[in-house]
């Protein structure tokens, strides 16, 4: 006898209707979980850029260098225009003779009272030159004792003049021109390095200085610097000016804003607080 039994459409149909719900869900959940797990991606990749950057200048800040802190804090300062008297030494003595002004520079090539971007003027009969720290609201240049010798053999030191400046986003080869122009009103940081810190001028092709792009896609930016007891801020500072002579920032504060994935805005304010420059070692001058 033929066996009548089976399924009926309406049966087949409801079958199917069910196998396509649960189909259709599981793809979404899997499509779900992979554009979270590109957005998550995305945003750990942004948020380490981010601590990277801060590293970066927490340390070459908190290492600023200036030769003068080893020095007497009695060393009396010399007036180019004033010059002491030379006095003659008994024959046989020990004691080392004070240079005058025109002999430190007859020395120093014409060069001991002339002020320069990393190096400030000879201040006394030693010769050394205090470094000099420069900032405005988008740039700020110093010399910093925190450059990594990676290789033994490498002739060079932990000095460095270091430089960060706002620029240009520069073009990106790994995005489409489209891309690239969402991006073309935004900024970067950059760091240029010169591991020859005290070479005195800066040639426009200095062969030991390296550039690195620090942070990018910055839609504002600012750096405001603090002097010491004081809560305001000032946009500039020069420690080889007359109202700044070797004085450096108590605290460096900077603000910017950048864009996250996704188009998103992410405001920081950031304040990095020199202990060194000021408070650790005697001040000279």
């Amino acid at each position: 006898m033929r066996n009548n039994k089976g399924f009926t459409l309406i049966e087949v149909l409801i079958t199917l209707f069910i196998l396509v719900l649960i189909g259709v869900t599981t793809s979404k959940a899997v499509i779900d979980a992979a554009n979270l797990k590109e957005v998550l991606k995305d945003e750990t990749e942004f948020s380490s850029e981010y601590r990277t950057s801060i590293t970066f200048l927490e340390r070459d800040l908190d290492q600023i260098f200036n030769p003068r802190w080893f020095l007497s804090a009695d060393m009396k300062p010399i007036d180019p225009y004033n010059p002491p008297p030379v006095t003659q030494l008994p024959a046989g003595s020990t004691q080392i003779p004070v240079l005058t002004p025109e002999a430190i520079n007859k020395f120093l090539k014409g060069y001991a009272y002339q002020s320069f971007e990393y190096w400030g003027a000879v201040l006394d009969p030693t010769g050394i030159r205090p470094s000099r720290f420069k900032g405005d609201d988008k740039s700020m240049s110093f010399v910093t004792a925190s450059h990594t010798r990676i290789y033994q053999q490498k002739k060079e030191s932990i000095y460095a003049k270091v430089k960060y400046e706002l620029i240009k986003q520069p073009f990106n080869s790994n995005l489409n021109k489209e891309q690239n122009d969402k991006l073309a009103d935004l900024h970067a940081l950059i760091k240029t390095e010169n591991t020859h810190a005290f070479e005195l001028e800066e040639p426009k092709d200095a062969k030991y200085a390296t550039e690195y792009l620090v942070l990018n896609n910055i839609k504002k930016f600012s750096i405001a610097y603090y002097k010491a007891g004081e809560k305001s801020s000032v946009k500039t500072w020069d420690s080889d000016a007359q109202e700044t002579k070797g004085v450096f920032p108590e605290a460096i504060e900077i603000e910017l804003t950048i864009q996250a994935p996704n188009g998103r805005m992410m405001d920081s304010k950031v304040l990095f607080k020199l202990e060194t420059p000021n408070n650790v070692l005697p001040k000279t001058y």
